[in-house]
This record gives C-alpha cells, structure tokens and sequence, in this order.
C-alpha cells in the first residue's frame, strides 16, 4: 500500500489502504490485526503518507490518530469475523444452509 502511494505522489493518503491488510489479518486474530495496525502506521510514515496534507498537529498526534482508526477496524472486524464463524458452527446441517423451513 505505501508503494502505492509513493508512486502516485501521495494521492493515496487514506487511511482506507492501510486497513485493507489490518482488516484481512484481524478476521481470525484480533493480536495481528493491532499488530498489522501498528506497522501500517509505520509504513505510511516511512512512506510520506504522514502528516495528512495541512495538518498542522504533531506527526506523534497523526500516528496516533491513524492506529486509533486502524485498531477499531481491527476489533470491528474481527468480531464480524467471531459472529460469522460461530453461526458457521452452529448450523452443521447442510439442509439448514439452503432452507429455513422444517419438515
């Protein structure tokens, strides 16, 4: 993602590329998924996706603000990622995927 927005001269600077990856880890283990927040941060920093154009708080301010977005992304995924694995589970019956009704 950070290859991305270099090569497009930072045009790039959402927060949205940096939580594709966080969303993808943090659907089973929500310790990556802060991890991979963490190492967005870093990336968008090394990558001169921060400070956002016209910021005028501390770069500390902005890290915090982007690992705050992403870590929620984290935990809001990883507990749609719980849900859909525990309604998974429960219905083991292939007859209870396709149809509602019981005979």
């Amino acid at each position: 993602m950070t290859i991305i927005d270099v090569q497009t001269g930072g045009a790039y600077r959402s927060t949205i590329l940096f939580a594709i990856p966080v969303a993808l880890v943090s659907w089973n283990d929500w310790r990556l998924g802060f991890l991979f927040a963490a190492l967005s941060v870093l990336c968008a920093k090394f990558g001169d996706a921060m400070p956002e154009p016209g910021s005028e708080g501390p770069l500390w301010l902005d890290g915090m603000l982007a690992f705050m977005k992403l870590s929620i992304d984290a935990i809001v995924v990883h507990a749609w990622g719980r849900r859909h694995r525990k309604r998974a589970a429960q219905s083991t019956d292939p007859r209870d995927l396709t149809s509602d009704s019981r005979d």
